[in-house]
């Protein structure tokens, strides 16, 4: 059974977001896994993204997002759950993390029917069930 179950999130959608995590809790309640919740944040290492930002808005833009993350963890999580914010792609920051923490599963999202702008589109969900050294439960259309 799953013993570290790695769960990426979108906090910017807070329904679909708790649907993907009451599903990897299901799981973990099977075997007493650990889940680890990420939510990636993009980075600013882009020259011509870098040169607009400052530090004090790259700080607060960190801030803010932690601050949703464990707004979303405190409400909606029960035992064995810690969350961390990641920066970068969102599948190599979540790869990276599933090789890191030993993760032996990884439950993503994908709706085919999200815009391709959303952090968890076709293309994330894919490079990941394609590229992951671990199991990928891949969940469609979690929400009513």
């Amino acid at each position: 059974m799953f013993k570290k179950i790695l769960v990426p999130i979108d906090v910017e959608y807070p329904r679909t977001s708790k649907a993907v995590y009451d599903n990897a809790a299901d799981i973990a309640k099977l075997s007493g896994a650990d889940i680890l919740l990420v939510s990636v944040r993009p980075g600013f290492g882009m020259p011509i993204v870098a040169s607009y930002v400052t530090d004090e808005m790259k700080k607060e833009a960190k801030k803010e997002f932690i601050d949703a993350l464990n707004k979303f963890t405190d409400k909606n999580c029960g035992e064995n759950v810690s969350s961390k914010v990641l920066v970068g792609k969102h599948y190599d920051a979540i790869l990276e993390m599933a090789d890191k923490w030993g993760a032996d599963l990884i439950v993503v999202y994908h709706n085919h029917r999200r815009d391709i702008n959303e952090a968890f589109s076709q293309n994330c969900a894919q490079k990941i069930v394609k590229k992951a050294n671990c199991s990928v439960l891949r969940l469609r259309n979690v929400l009513n």
